[in-house]
């Protein structure tokens, strides 16, 4: 190999791993000061009583749900046991389309949980984004909380995104989300990699700057939303509802209007991905995204993890041609587990998952190759049968 594409490769990896190591530090730092903001703030409103928040007003759930029977169930009873006056709060499911018996039993839950108020629609058009706009249209409350139909939480999840919300004057507040099973190396990989994306989420939103966000745990404005709902030009994008819509946030209301709840009450917890089939595709809708941002400091985020990613896998690649490339590539993978890694201990302390830190190396190793691969991948257009949504959203 030509010793000038090696200094190159060298000179990109170095430019790399310093813009990377100044976004990854200020979100750790970010999440550093939530951590200890969050531990104050939530020793006054730690009572989630409907009673004991002033000002509190009825907050409506939202779930869009597409072919979840084996699921639906379990969030349903969740939201019921919710430590909440149930005068105060209705849930409202929109049923994309389903194939399965995801409606009915959800009739059925509403014949036998009459002290709840559920409104139970099907969709008009297809489309998850679709979905969740028709909940909020039909909800009657201002405040909306949205979560995934596939998703379960505590008791005390809606009291204490509730709590936070009031409390702090927010246009939008993201609460955690963590994943479960991990038992077999690739769930420990998916959990370890999903937390790493939580706990940037906390620290971007802790330091002003929200590049992240995840759709299964939100709560906001319902006249706020409708307001910027006519801005959006992203409803035929597969993926994003959740990303667009703070997008449009941050644009109307400014940064300082999103929140992040950090407490293990708030938590709601969803399943890891069974097979790499379906990892790979929910990742390639995921980042299919990306490219119709439009918000500048999310799109540098995004930019900054491909460029070491990339340039990381472009130094492995190399060390067939040159194997002292081979040396800088695993330096280069032992000095973004140490930019990484005080991160990843705040938040699997959080979550009571420090277990999984024994996995950093290893996903550190593949880290690289699966970015670009999902990165490149997603820019190719979608099969004419995946262009719709697939049977489920996960």
């Amino acid at each position: 190999m030509c010793l000038d594409v090696v200094s190159i490769l060298l000179i990109v990896l170095i430019i790399s791993v310093v813009t990377y190591l100044f976004c990854i530090g200020s979100f750790t730092f970010g999440f550093y000061r939530l951590k200890r903001t969050s531990l104050e703030m939530s020793k006054g409103i730690k009572n989630h009583s409907s009673d004991a928040v002033p000002n509190l007003k009825s907050v409506s759930i939202l779930v869009a749900a597409r072919n979840e029977e084996e699921n639906i169930k379990r969030l349903l009873q969740a939201v019921y046991n919710q430590s909440f006056n149930k005068y105060n709060m209705e849930l409202v499911i929109v049923d994309d389309h389903s194939t399965d018996d995801t409606y009915y039993i959800v009739e059925r839950f509403i014949q036998s949980h009459k002290d709840l108020k559920i409104k139970l629609v099907r969709a008009k058009e297809e489309g998850k984004k679709k979905a969740v706009s028709e909940a909020l249209h039909y909800a009657d409350n201002e405040i909306v909380l949205v979560t995934d139909a596939d998703c379960d939480f505590s008791s005390e999840w809606l009291p204490s995104m509730l709590s936070y919300f009031v409390n702090n004057d927010l246009k939008m507040l993201l609460g955690p989300v963590q994943l479960s099973p991990a038992n077999t190396l690739f769930e420990k990989l998916q959990v370890l990699e999903h937390l790493s994306l939580i706990g940037s989420t906390a620290g971007s939103v802790s330091i002003g700057m929200p590049v992240m966000c995840n759709g299964a745990n939100m709560m906001y404005c319902r006249s706020s939303a409708i307001d910027v709902e006519r801005f959006r030009t992203d409803m035929d994008i597969a993926s994003g509802d959740d990303m667009f819509l703070m997008e449009q946030f941050i644009a109307h209301y400014g940064s300082g209007s999103v929140g992040f709840l950090l407490d293990r009450d708030a938590i709601v917890r969803t399943r890891t991905m069974p097979d790499i089939k379906s990892f790979v595709r929910q990742r390639r809708r995921w980042a299919s995204k990306t490219k119709s941002y439009t918000n500048v400091k999310i799109i540098a985020t995004a930019l900054i993890v491909l460029m070491i990613c990339l340039s990381m896998a472009l130094t492995f690649l190399g060390g067939f041609l040159n194997p002292m490339l081979w040396v800088v590539y695993f330096i280069s993978v032992i000095v973004k587990s140490l930019i990484d890694y005080p991160l990843l201990s705040m938040i699997t302390s959080f979550t009571k998952q420090r277990q999984l830190l024994s996995w950093v190396l290893p996903l550190e190793c593949i880290y690289p190759f699966y970015v670009v691969i999902i990165g490149l991948s997603s820019l190719l257009p979608c099969s004419k049968r995946n262009r719709k949504y697939p049977l489920r959203w996960r």
